[in-house]
């Protein structure tokens, strides 16, 4: 029996502009890589508001004018239950990051919470984290936030690539962190 896939979601407000661009960027990457049968890419919002709605048209437009295809895509909502299903849940920025804690039953649920831009080694750098909600914009909104997300969706890649490796090695099947990797803003944020 093999291991299940190791799943990744993007979590943004109404699962329209952000999320989607890091859902289709990163399945690209994954299937490029030849992991689409160990790796599992999804997105969701943190309301319901656009529930089975398309992707913003300018999420859809920005995405083809850099070659990919995000016309398929269908508005969700995050549910709780989905944290048992889930290993890495990437928050578009600290708002999502409070609303997903306080829907993580489990401190193993709260670990599994980053946001996407923790994995663009430059944001880091610059210490820009959040990825900016391009919604209130207009298209160089949705050209920064594509940038954004394209340059995590990398690093997220070669974190991914790095659990995986884990799971052949014989590590034990894990999440994201260890008890000691936790970072402090996630373990002692409260609902």
């Amino acid at each position: 029996m093999s291991p299940r896939p190791l799943h990744v979601t993007f979590v943004c407000s109404g699962n329209i502009c952000r999320s989607p661009m890091g859902h289709v960027i990163l399945q690209r990457l994954v299937d490029d890589a030849g992991l689409s049968a160990l790796v599992r890419v999804s997105s969701s919002g943190t309301g319901d508001w656009h529930v089975g709605e398309h992707a913003d048209p300018r999420t859809v437009a920005v995405l083809a004018a850099h070659g990919y295809d995000g016309s398929q895509h269908r508005a969700r909502e995050f549910e709780p239950d989905e944290f048992d299903d889930v290993d890495l849940v990437l928050a578009s920025d600290e708002g999502h990051v409070r609303a997903l804690q306080r829907m993580a039953r489990t401190p193993a649920n709260r670990r599994k919470i980053r946001l996407v831009r923790e994995f663009d080694p430059d944001a880091v750098a610059a210490g820009t984290l959040e990825t900016g909600d391009p919604w209130y914009g207009g298209d160089e909104h949705f050209v920064r936030c594509f940038a954004e997300v394209e340059a995590a969706c990398h690093g997220i890649l070669h974190h991914v690539r790095d659990q995986l490796d884990g799971r052949l090695d014989g590590e034990p099947d894990r999440h994201v962190h260890d008890e000691d990797d936790v970072d402090d803003r996630v373990d002692t944020e409260q609902p």
